[in-house]
């Protein structure tokens, strides 16, 4: 599994992955990494569970990605003359047969190896208005648990330790933001509200400052973190508020999002206004709530993915790598709601006899992170012609490829020419399919 997901060559080559901080809504067990309470200065912190049972995987997926972008590196060097002038190397993911026509003549593999976003749940309970680690608790239904403001800097000490335990692993974390979801703090897994002024003190004046001491402040700080539009925040409103306060704005890279409601435009109606900050999309999903066959699940990824990296992301994170046939781990949805999760990760592994299913999810991915490495920019792509069936982005990787990731939703097969610096290439697109073209400028 691990090369699957994160050999650039043999696999699709994941380079960005998002790390809860304690523990999330998919866990065996309810846990924390602070044994005692209140313990302020953070003394009886541990990270046990951390380094027993994830740090070793997260090495083991560095390490894939390592070997795999030297390998990439030497096959390109073979083939540079070669293709030289060469039409695009296409692709495809033909959704009737689940088929990929893998090819290594695709873009070099110049990656800086796995990065991590690290994001908390929610604060230990101690420090937190309702006094649990979940959102709501049974007995004050109401009462949404809220970060005290007493509490604001050990807070923002144990996200830096966590920063700390990462970095001295040897693991890049790239990002950091302050919780998950905030403005879905109602739910009864792990969960924390926080308004855009509270957001913003917190990173102004406490966790800034705080990774800076700890000799972490090249750390992307990235406000939000979740939807699009909430019902409290419509359309963005959360990062406008933030970023109104002048001591974040200049705290924050920019800011993370989700894409369970509204739409992707709003981050481009962010940019336009901040086009200096950071825009990433940190969680992305399939389950059973949503399309539950093959074909639907690819189409519909697909096309989500396209629309994100169109309005500036920088990035795009699908949640979660792998979960079992019931959506688990998934202690809290059982313990509360009875019934499991109903999620899907791009793998689906099978506990009774450890088989292993490559989701819809899986392959979307797979056609961007493959082929699309860091340092890649986005360029402009436009129709001819009104193509209301085909979605595509295009990017221009640091190895001076071209690469271009298009969808067919059409039931039939479509007929369209690549143009390019003067070159021009018949293409079609099978019928209700995903494809990656890639060609040398």
């Amino acid at each position: 599994m691990i090369r699957d997901l994160f050999d650039p060559v043999e696999g699709i080559g994941l380079s960005m992955l998002r790390q809860p901080i304690g523990p999330s809504d998919h866990v065996t067990r309810p846990y924390s990494f602070v044994r005692r309470w209140p313990d302020r200065r953070l003394r009886s912190l541990q990270f046990g569970p951390e380094e027993q049972r994830i740090l070793p995987m997260l090495k083991a997926a560095q390490a894939a990605s390592l070997r795999g972008m030297e390998r990439g590196v030497e096959q390109e060097n073979g083939r540079q003359n070669a293709r030289q002038g060469a039409g695009p190397t296409v692709v495809r993911t033909a959704i009737r047969t689940a088929a990929r026509a893998a090819t290594r003549d695709a873009a070099p593999q110049q990656r800086q190896g796995l990065r991590i976003i690290a994001s908390p749940w929610s604060a230990p309970w101690w420090m937190k208005t309702n006094l649990s680690v979940l959102g709501r608790r049974w007995a004050w239904p109401h009462r949404v648990g809220r970060l005290r403001r007493s509490y604001y800097d050990a807070y923002a000490r144990y996200l830096a330790a966590f920063v700390r335990l990462y970095r001295d692993r040897g693991l890049d974390v790239f990002g950091l933001t302050p919780v998950n979801e905030p403005d879905n703090a109602q739910a009864i897994w792990p969960s924390m509200a926080m308004s855009p002024e509270e957001q913003a003190v917190f990173i102004a004046d406490y966790l800034a400052p705080r990774l800076r001491a700890e000799g972490l402040g090249e750390i992307n700080i990235m406000c939000w973190d979740h939807n699009y539009s909430t019902g409290r925040y419509p359309d963005g409103a959360f990062v406008k508020r933030l970023y109104a306060h002048d001591d974040a704005l200049r705290a924050v890279a920019g800011s993370a999002w989700h894409y369970y409601g509204g739409a992707s435009s709003t981050m481009s109606r962010i940019h336009e206004c901040w086009p200096s900050k950071g825009i990433w999309v940190t969680e992305a999903s399939g389950g059973d709530w949503g399309p539950r066959n093959w074909e639907a699940a690819l189409l519909r990824m697909s096309s989500r993915v396209i629309a994100m990296l169109r309005n500036w992301a920088q990035c795009v994170v699908l949640w979660n790598v792998a979960l079992d046939t019931s959506g688990g781990p998934d202690y809290y949805y059982l313990r509360h709601d009875r019934q499991h999760s109903q999620n899907r990760g791009l793998l689906t592994v099978d506990r009774a006899n450890g088989a292993v299913t490559k989701n819809a999810d899986y392959y979307v991915i797979g056609h961007f992170g493959r082929f699309v490495p860091v340092g890649s920019q986005c360029v402009g792509s436009a129709a001819s012609r009104d193509m209301p069936d085909v979605q595509h982005v295009a990017f221009l990787t640091p190895s001076n490829h071209l690469v271009l990731v298009v969808n067919n939703g059409d039931a039939a097969p479509c007929r369209i020419a690549v143009q390019a610096e003067g070159e021009l290439w018949p293409v079609e697109l099978p019928p209700r399919s995903l494809s990656t073209l890639v060609w040398e400028r």
